[in-house]
């Protein structure tokens, strides 16, 4: 990511949380459920921005799992370490994903309101199952709406690289890269896809 959009997404950090009206608890929470976590895993929080996940993650994953809250934007992990930094299973760290190596072997890693920011995501993806995902991890693609707010929101911002199409289809072109993705959830509330790499 080049420097002026990690300016946009530092600009945006401080009014960020009082935003982002759609990761209510309940969502938030429903949406995880669907994820299979569970006590002791490791968990890739990608994009973690302020940290809107990381207190439902670190609680379940237990003090036998850890988190990983991965973001490039120094605005957006500042806050989420002055509300999160005191949660002993999380740890926070300035990377760029798609350029740099992420320390780790993870259970699942999660793209939380992340993927249409991707410049690279066949590649993006392949690099982590290769370096970072443990032989049955998965990447989770996540947002608390469907695909037509999310547009409708980055056409507004002028933020999106891509356009985000819906679940479905989003799947159909990862399957075509040669992996496994799954539709977990494809509604207003919730869009959901799992992946897993069926290359080994």
């Amino acid at each position: 990511m080049n420097q002026s959009e990690i300016d946009f997404f530092d600009a945006l950090a401080p009014t960020w949380d009082e935003n982002e009206i759609l990761s209510t608890p309940e969502r938030v929470r429903s949406i995880l459920e669907k994820l299979k976590i569970s006590k002791g895993m490791d968990i890739l929080d990608l994009g973690t921005g302020t940290g809107v996940l990381l207190p439902y993650l670190s609680e379940m994953v237990g003090d036998m799992g850890h988190v990983s809250a991965i973001d490039l934007s120094e605005g957006m992990l500042t806050l989420a370490r002055k509300k999160y930094g005191n949660l002993n299973n999380v740890e926070f760290l300035k990377i760029d994903f798609e350029e740099e190596q992420i320390p780790g072997k993870y259970d699942v890693a999660i793209l939380y309101s992340v993927y249409p920011h991707l410049h690279t995501p066949a590649d993006t993806m392949e690099w982590l199952f290769k370096v970072n995902m443990k032989p049955d991890g998965v990447i989770v693609i996540a947002f608390p709406s469907d695909e037509i707010f999310i547009n409708n929101i980055h056409h507004e911002r002028k933020a999106s690289h891509d356009h985000l199409p819906p679940a479905h289809t989003l799947a159909e072109i990862i399957n075509n890269w040669g992996f496994r993705a799954t539709v977990l959830a494809a509604t207003p509330e919730e869009y959901i896809i799992e992946v897993k790499n069926d290359k080994n």
